[in-house]
Order: structure tokens, then sequence, then C-alpha cells
């Protein structure tokens, strides 16, 4: 539980940080919109950089510690963003704050993988994705309102406190002692399940369309019209009132266990919200409806990841799962800096098209023959 709520802490504090920090990164440091999309592509190399080293640093240090300090280093980051004056300062942070996110996922992944029993991993693998999940919607959320109301530097202080609060809710965690395994300083283990790269590939797809909803560059996301009447509605509000929708009919007969008819329909549920969604309607049912979509996509893909792995791999199949789904998102973000509202709703149609036509045609096929469980 204490290992869930610390993840949910971490991710809502960096996310809460995404939606307004490339329009105030771009003023601070004299830079374009476009330009300042630069940032999430640092923090993804960032990710990717740190994750060779990932099973060498948990095998030969303390897993909670390795966890703890990355995630103070992620909360030393967000403070620094108060601070930053070029694009040079803002393009090295963004790396050091990448870096310190992966290895924090990666870490926690593996904190909750020990403190879970062997007969409830794969439950608690789902489980750990939903809080996630969660986590990102709530820092999203929150990004929103904070920077509607306050400055800047209000919102950074909100996300360090929020951050070091998840370290002080790990630092109680008992965590079984795990006999350490030599390993090599670099390699692919608790990083990337190399058999998962088609998956990966269609993650990406899936989860770029969401990224490019994030940032506040296109305010019209989150203003709802009503009845004639405009009111001010996070887009991912409701996107998490979908998430936690789709939760419930999950556990509906013709759903339960379905992984086939789940992503599809998962799928098909995100190209129907993009093309209801525009920028002078109401953006309440397309945002509940890539809610719904998403809900039924991401746990089956972790599903599949796992059932590409080896006994051994299942901490990496968890790991290569969130890093594909983070990569697609910073990817979005990053696109959508340089858009405006119309080719913004393009590129979300195309991308949910390519998503479908991959996987009933290139990853689903590929994971039949691949799988091993």
């Amino acid at each position: 539980m204490r290992i869930g709520i610390a993840n949910l802490l971490l991710f809502a504090s960096l996310y809460m940080l995404f939606p307004a920090i490339a329009i105030e990164m771009g003023d601070r440091a004299g830079i374009s919109l476009a330009q300042t999309g630069g940032i999430f592509l640092c923090l993804m190399a960032g990710m990717f950089l740190i994750g060779p080293f990932h099973a060498y640093l948990v095998d030969a240090y303390k897993r909670k510690y390795v966890y703890m300090f990355a995630s103070a280093a992620m909360v030393a980051a967000t403070a620094g963003y108060a601070f930053v004056t070029d694009i040079t300062e803002l393009m090295l942070l963004s790396l050091g704050h990448g870096m310190a996110f992966g290895m924090a996922t990666s870490s926690g992944i593996t904190l909750a993988i020990d403190v879970t029993g062997s007969a409830l991993r794969s439950v608690g693998n789902i489980s750990f994705s939903w809080v996630v999940r969660l986590g990102m919607i709530i820092g999203v959320v929150a990004g929103v309102c904070v920077h509607r109301y306050y400055p800047f530097e209000d919102l950074v202080l909100v996300s360090a406190v929020t951050g070091a609060i998840g370290i002080l809710v790990v630092a109680g965690v008992y965590v079984p002692f795990r006999a350490p395994i030599v390993t090599k300083t670099c390699s692919f283990d608790r990083f990337m399940l190399l058999r998962g790269w088609v998956l990966a590939v269609n993650l990406v797809l899936i989860t770029f369309v969401p990224g490019l909803f994030v940032s506040l560059a296109h305010p019209f996301l989150n203003n709802m019209t009503w009845w004639g009447m405009e009111a001010f509605v996070p887009f991912f509000a409701l996107t998490g009132a979908g998430c936690l929708l789709s939760m419930l009919l999950r556990r509906l007969p013709f759903l339960r266990e379905r992984m086939l008819r789940l992503i599809v329909g998962g799928i098909g549920l995100e190209i129907l919200a993009v093309f209801l969604l525009d920028t002078h309607g109401c953006i309440a049912v397309p945002a509940v409806l890539l809610g719904l979509g998403l809900g039924f996509v991401m746990p089956e893909f972790l599903l599949m990841f796992v059932k590409l792995s080896e006994h051994c791999q299942r901490g990496t199949a968890n790991t290569t799962h969130l890093l594909a789904s983070e990569a697609g998102t910073f990817i979005g973000i990053a696109a959508s800096c340089r858009m405006d509202a119309g080719e913004l709703l393009t590129a979300a149609r195309v991308a949910t098209v390519a998503a479908m036509l991959f996987f009933v045609f290139v990853a689903y096929p590929y994971f039949r023959r691949k799988k091993i469980r």
C-alpha cells in the first residue's frame, strides 16, 4: 500500500509541472513555445540513458535507498525550474530530471514486486499500473488548477512538497532482504524487454494521443461549453472519470479476461474520442471516452508484456511497459508545443487510426507467435 501511495505522489509531483512548464520556461528563457517542447524530449532521453544501469544499482545498493535517492533528486530538479534563466540550463536540468525519474520508476517497480507475494504479483503489477496512471491524471489536473490561480513558483513548491511526502511515505516501508545477484554494470535487465519492442512501438502510438492534450498551450481543452456558457473544466479530470469507469466495466462478463476485445474496443473508443473532439464543442464526452479507452487498453498491454517475458523478467516487462507509455506521452507533449489546434486534432486522429491498424495487423499477431506464458 505504501509503495503504491509513494508512486502515486511521485507521478503526481512530476506531471503537475507538465501543463505549465513549457509556457513558463519559454518566458523565462526567452525562447519560443516550440523550442520549450524540447524539455520533454530531454526528460525522455534521461529516462533511457539511466536505464541500462537500473539492474546494477538496485542490486549493488539497498533498493529502498536507491528509490529514495532518485526521488530526492527529482525533488531537487523540480525546485531547480524556479531558477532557470536560459535554454542550456533548462535542457540540462530536464535531462537530469529524466534520469532521476527513470531510476525512481524502475526501483519503484522492483520494490513493489519485492513486497508482494509471488501468488499475487500479477494482480500487484496491474494495481501498480493503475496507481501510476491515477498519479499522472491527478498531477495534470492539479497542475492545470494551481497554475490557473497561482504563480508558477507556487506550482513548483506544491510539486516539490508532493514529491517529498512520497519519500517520507516510502521511508517506513519494510523491504525483505534479497541476496545480491552478480550483475553487469550495464545491461537490459530491469530496463528493456527486447522481445516486446513491437508492443512498445504500439504503446507509444497509443499514449502519444493523451500527451497531445496535456499542455496549456491549447486552452480549449480545459474550457467546456454547455448550453452556450463556457466553464473551466480540466480535460484530464473528465479523462480520469473515464478511467475509473473502465475499472467497473471491465468486470462485465463479456469483457472479463478478453484481451483482444478490450484492446480493440479501447483503441476504438480512443479513435471515437479524438474524432468527436473539436475546438468549439463540448469536451466532456471525448474526454470521458478517451479515459475509458485508455483504461481498457493499458492493463491489457501490461499483461501482454508479462506474457512475453521469462519468469525472472517480470520487472523488466513492467519497466518496458512504463517506459514505452511515458515515451509516447512525452513525445505527444513535445509535439503539441509545435502545433496549432487544427494540427493537434489531425495528429491525434492519424495516431489513433495508426495505433489500431498496427495492433491488428502487426502487434497482436506478433504477440501470439512470441508469447511464453
